[in-house]
């Protein structure tokens, strides 16, 4: 009886001293996405090469305050793709090469607000069970808005957070959705894919080692007011893409001329209309001063009125004109 009591203790102390050495860590507490990006979640998990992947559970999901979403569950080693909820449809994918290594990598695509929360994966195998969790906060793009005249030269702000170097990675800027400047990998040369911005783009290649990715544009026109975007496709775990606005202000003389040169037809208008108003305001106080039988010029009219009276004194004095010696 003894020795079965003894059997026994030593099979529970070795279940418990399995489950405390078997460990799930999570590779990054706090992630920061901006939406529409991607992000790739990672746990690890003490494994042993003997283990049967038939005693492997992995159940990870997104933990809400009204809600738990699934984004991946391993049921005896077989995947369950059905039952991941609708909100990650299409967007989870893992990396089944490290799986085996006791590594989680799941890779979120097109990230959206809803996405933030908590996230949680347990893991169970032969030779216990654990979980780890961490958080997704996933934030609005940053968006600025630059003023600037028809004619300026103005720099595009974009700055990553945290500062990464981004020298050997791909940068892009679009207007519009289109892009007109790109730095590849590595290359001291930039490309510009638009005609229009030939010329007239450059980005601070010294300070990309910081982070700096903003882009110079020098001798704006009208068409180039819009929305601008840079983004670092390849950069993970980072706010890696921005947005400014250029806003062209209606002042200057540029402002005040067609794209042929000549003035706008509202400039035109108001020439036209201020004239007319200086002609009704001249005919009206003419019009006042007539009706109080006033003098509009009494200078010019006193005038006449003594040449007028010194010709007829003389008529009076000799009954002919005089005359001058």
């Amino acid at each position: 009886m003894k020795m079965i009591s003894r059997i026994l203790l030593l099979l529970i102390l070795s279940s418990c001293l399995c489950a405390a050495t078997f460990v799930v860590n999570v590779t990054q507490s706090s992630y920061q996405a901006e939406e529409n990006h991607s992000i790739t979640l990672e746990w690890t998990f003490t494994t042993k090469t003997q283990g049967s992947s038939r005693n492997l559970f992995i159940y990870c999901s997104l933990v809400a305050p009204h809600k738990e979403s699934v984004l991946y569950q391993v049921h005896e080693g077989v995947e369950i793709p059905d039952s991941q909820d609708e909100q990650f449809s299409g967007r989870v994918q893992i990396d089944k090469d490290v799986l085996r290594e006791g590594r989680i990598r799941l890779h979120v695509s097109r990230l959206r607000t809803e996405d933030s929360g908590l996230y949680v994966c347990e893991v169970k195998t032969e030779d216990g069970s654990n979980n780890a969790e961490c958080r997704l906060n996933v934030i609005e793009p940053k968006e600025v808005l630059i003023h600037a005249k028809v004619g300026d030269d103005v720099i595009l702000p974009c700055h990553l957070e945290p500062p990464f170097d981004v020298k050997s990675l791909i940068i892009e800027w679009r207007f519009q959705g289109q892009i007109i400047h790109l730095h590849h990998s590595g290359a001291k040369d930039d490309v510009i894919s638009d005609p229009k911005y030939q010329g007239r783009t450059s980005m601070f290649h010294d300070e990309f080692k910081k982070g700096n990715i903003s882009l110079r544009l020098i001798k704006v026109t009208k068409e180039d007011e819009g929305n601008y975007t840079c983004f670092v496709p390849k950069l993970q775990s980072q706010v890696r893409k921005g947005k400014v606005t250029l806003k062209l202000d209606g002042n200057g003389a540029q402002d005040n001329l067609t794209d042929t040169g000549g003035p706008q037809p509202g400039v035109i208008g108001g020439v036209v209309v201020g004239a007319l108003i200086i002609i009704l305001i001249f005919i009206t106080y003419y019009a006042v001063r007539r009706h109080r039988g006033e003098q509009i010029f009494p200078c010019w009219n006193n005038k006449s009125q003594n040449e007028q009276g010194r010709n007829d004194g003389d008529r009076r004095g000799n009954g002919k004109p005089r005359r001058w010696s």
